[in-house]
C-alpha cells in the first residue's frame, strides 16, 4: 500500500499536498511504526527527505502521549479540533492522553483585516461602511475557525462579527478525507485500535464540525437560549441580529462583562463569589435537565460576570440537544448516582440499548457499586465529579460500553460546572448542590401528566399497530398453508393450544386497552372539576375516582391472570 491509497479521494492534487505534510508530521514525531503497520512507512521517509531534508530521528525522551499532542499541534487547527474532542471523551482514549491532549492550544495566528472585510461584503452584498457606523479592523480574538472584530451598528449598538476563515470549508474537508482513510487503515491494519471505533469517531466529528462552522446554527442557538431563559433575571443572553448573519458571519452584541476566572477583578468590583458560583451550577443544570438544549462547550473562557451578579455565555457553536425519552434516561441516571444506587444506573444503561448481548451484568453491575460506593465514602464538599465521571467511563470501557454522546457531555458540563464553582467557592459542596435538584426534577417529570399521557399513547399506538396487522399476518400464513407448504406443519401440533394462548392474548390486549382508557379519562376528570358539587367534591371527580378503581380493579385482574400463566 502507497500514498496513493491514501489520497485516492475525490479531491485528489489537494489531499496528495496535504496527505504528505501529515505523513511527515507522523514520521517526525517517532510514529513511523504505526505507520509500517499501515504500509505507509516508505512514503513517510521518503517525503521526510523531500520536505525537511533533515534525517529520520524523533524524539525519544518524549512519552507517546506528548508526541500525539505535539503533532496534532503541527498538523493544524483540524486537527487541533479532533484533539480538543477527544481531551473531553475519556470513554474513547486512555486517560493518560486524555489528561496531555488538554494542554492543546489553539494557536492560530490571525488572517488579514483586508480579508475579513472581503468576506463580509460577499456575503452581505454591501460595503463595510454602509453596514457598521464602525468596525474595527484589529481583531478581538482569533481561532482555528473564525476571528471576531468588534463593531458599532448604524443604530449606535456595540456588536461583535465573527468571520470565518477564508477557504476554511474547504481545507476541513480536505482533513476529514484524509482522517476517514486513516481511521479505517486503522482498523483494517492494527486490531487494537477496533475497540476505539477510529471511523466511529472520525464521522462523530465530521457531524459535529460542520455544525460549528455554519453560523446560522449559532445563531438560531443563541435565539433558542434565550426563549429557554426568558425572565430569568440570573442569566443573560446576547442579543443576535439575524439579518447581519450568514454561515461565514455571525453579529452579535457585546457583552461588556468580566471573566468568571478573573478573581480579583472580581471581587474588586463587589461581585459576591459564592452566590455565583451557586449561579454557574444552576446554569448548567436548567439547560440540561429542564431544556434539554445546552452549551456543549461551558469551559471557563466563555462565561462572563455582569452587573448584578448576572452570567451570560458567549460561543455557541458547540450545542447539544436531548429529546424528551433520553432525557427521562439522563435524569434516571443522574437519579441513580446521586443516591447511590448502582442498580438503577446498570438499568438505565439497558434501557438506553448500550448493554450488548456479551456484557456480563453481574460484573458491571458489580463494578458500579464499587465505585458508588467508593465516592460514597468521601465527605460531599469533597467529591470530584470529574474524577468520578471519568472513572465511570473507565468501567464503561472495560464492558466494551460505548458512551453516549448525550452521557458524555452530561459528564463534560458537570465537571465544567464543577471547576468553575470551585474556583469561585471552594467550600461549595457540589453533590448537595446537584442532588434535590435532580430529584426533585425527576420527581416532576414522573408525576406530569403529559409524561404518563406520553408513555400509555406509546402503549396504545403498539397494540392498535399489532392489531392492525394481525389479521393481515394470519391470513399470509393461511395462504401458504393452502399452497401445501407443509414443512411447516411440524411446528404446529399443538395447534388448538396455539390458538387458545392466541385467544387469551387477544383478551389480554383488549383488557389492557380499556384499562388504558379508563385511565386516561378519569384522570382527565379528575383534574377538570365540573358538574355539581356534593361535599366539596364535583361529580366530574367522583366519576372519575370511580373509573380510576375500576381502572385498577381491571390491571390487577389483568396482572393475576398473566402471573397464574407464567406471563410475568
Amino acid at each position: 500500500m502507497d500514498l496513493g491509497s491514501l489520497t485516492r479521494l475525490p479531491q485528489t492534487l489537494r489531499n496528495l499536498s496535504r496527505g504528505r505534510h501529515i505523513l511527515a508530521v507522523l514520521g517526525r514525531h517517532g510514529f513511523a511504526d504505526v505507520l509500517a503497520r499501515l504500509g505507509l512507512e516508505g512514503a513517510t521517509r521518503t517525503f521526510l527527505k523531500i520536505v525537511t531534508l533533515n534525517r529520520y530521528h524523533p524524539d525519544d525522551s518524549r512519552t507517546t502521549e506528548e508526541r500525539i499532542r505535539m503533532a496534532l499541534e503541527e498538523m493544524g487547527p483540524t486537527f487541533v479540533k479532533l484533539g480538543q474532542i477527544l481531551a473531553t471523551r475519556p470513554d474513547l482514549v486512555p486517560l493518560s492522553l486524555v489528561t496531555e491532549l488538554r494542554r492543546l492550544e489553539d494557536r492560530v495566528p490571525p488572517f488579514g483585516a483586508d480579508e475579513a472585510v472581503a468576506e463580509i461584503e460577499a456575503e452581505m452584498k454591501r460595503k463595510v461602511g454602509d453596514v457598521f457606523a464602525d468596525f474595527e479592523k484589529q481583531p478581538l480574538a482569533a481561532g482555528s475557525i473564525a476571528q471576531v472584530h468588534r463593531a458599532i451598528l448604524k443604530g449606535g449598538q456595540k456588536v461583535v462579527v465573527k468571520v470565518r476563515r477564508p477557504g476554511l470549508e474547504r481545507t476541513i474537508k480536505t482533513d476529514i478525507d484524509i482522517m476517514t482513510k486513516l481511521a479505517h487503515l486503522l482498523e483494517e491494519n492494527l486490531p487494537e485500535s477496533r475497540p476505539y471505533h477510529p471511523r466511529a469517531v472520525v464521522a462523530e466529528f465530521a457531524r459535529s464540525i460542520t455544525r460549528e462552522i455554519d453560523f446560522t446554527r449559532e445563531a438560531f442557538s443563541i435565539q433558542k437560549f434565550a426563549r429557554n431563559f426568558g425572565g430569568d433575571e440570573r442569566f443573560v443572553v446576547p442579543e443576535v441580529y439575524p439579518e447581519l448573519c450568514t454561515k461565514k458571519m455571525l453579529t452579535v452584541q457585546f457583552v461588556e462583562g468580566t471573566k468568571i476566572t478573573s478573581l480579583d477583578e472580581l471581587r474588586g468590583k463587589g461581585h459576591d463569589l459564592p452566590k455565583l458560583a451557586k449561579h454557574g451550577v444552576a446554569y448548567v443544570l436548567l439547560q440540561i435537565f429542564r431544556h434539554g438544549f445546552f452549551h456543549g462547550d461551558p469551559h471557563p473562557g466563555n462565561f462572563f460576570v455582569l452587573p448584578g451578579d448576572k452570567l451570560c455565555l458567549v460561543d455557541y457553536g458547540l450545542m447539544g440537544a436531548l429529546d424528551e425519552e433520553r432525557l427521562d434516561e439522563l435524569l434516571g441516571f443522574m437519579s441513580g448516582v446521586v443516591g447511590k444506587d448502582p442498580e438503577k444506573v446498570v438499568r438505565t444503561f439497558r434501557h438506553m440499548g448500550i448493554l450488548g448481548d456479551e456484557v456480563d451484568m453481574r460484573r458491571l453491575r458489580l463494578d458500579v457499586m464499587d465505585l458508588i460506593e467508593r465516592y460514597a465514602e468521601i465527605p460531599l464538599g469533597r467529591v470530584d465529579m470529574g474524577r468520578f465521571f471519568a472513572e465511570l467511563y473507565e468501567t464503561m470501557a472495560r464492558h466494551q460500553i460505548r458512551v453516549p454522546p448525550d452521557i458524555h457531555l452530561l459528564g463534560k458540563a458537570l465537571a465544567t460546572a464543577e471547576g468553575i464553582a470551585r474556583q469561585l467557592d471552594p467550600s461549595l459542596d457540589l453533590v448537595a448542590e446537584i442532588r434535590p435538584f435532580i430529584v426533585k426534577t425527576y420527581l416532576e417529570r414522573l408525576a406530569r401528566f403529559k409524561v404518563l399521557g406520553r408513555e400509555v399513547r406509546r402503549a396504545i399506538e403498539d397494540y392498535g399497530a399489532l392489531l392492525r396487522t394481525l389479521p393481515a399476518e394470519a391470513n399470509r400464513i393461511l395462504v401458504q398453508l393452502r399452497k401445501g407448504e407443509f414443512e411447516f406443519a411440524a411446528h404446529l401440533r399443538d395447534q388448538e393450544r396455539l390458538v387458545r394462548d392466541g385467544n387469551r392474548s387477544s383478551n389480554r390486549v383488549a383488557t389492557g386497552l380499556v384499562m388504558a382508557g379508563v385511565l386516561i379519562g378519569s384522570a382527565m376528570l379528575l383534574i377538570t372539576p365540573s358538574g355539581p358539587v356534593w361535599h366539596g367534591v364535583a361529580l366530574s371527580q367522583m366519576v372519575g375516582a370511580l373509573g380510576a378503581v375500576a381502572a385498577g380493579f381491571l390491571g390487577l385482574t389483568l396482572f393475576a391472570a398473566m402471573w397464574r400463566s407464567g406471563g410475568v
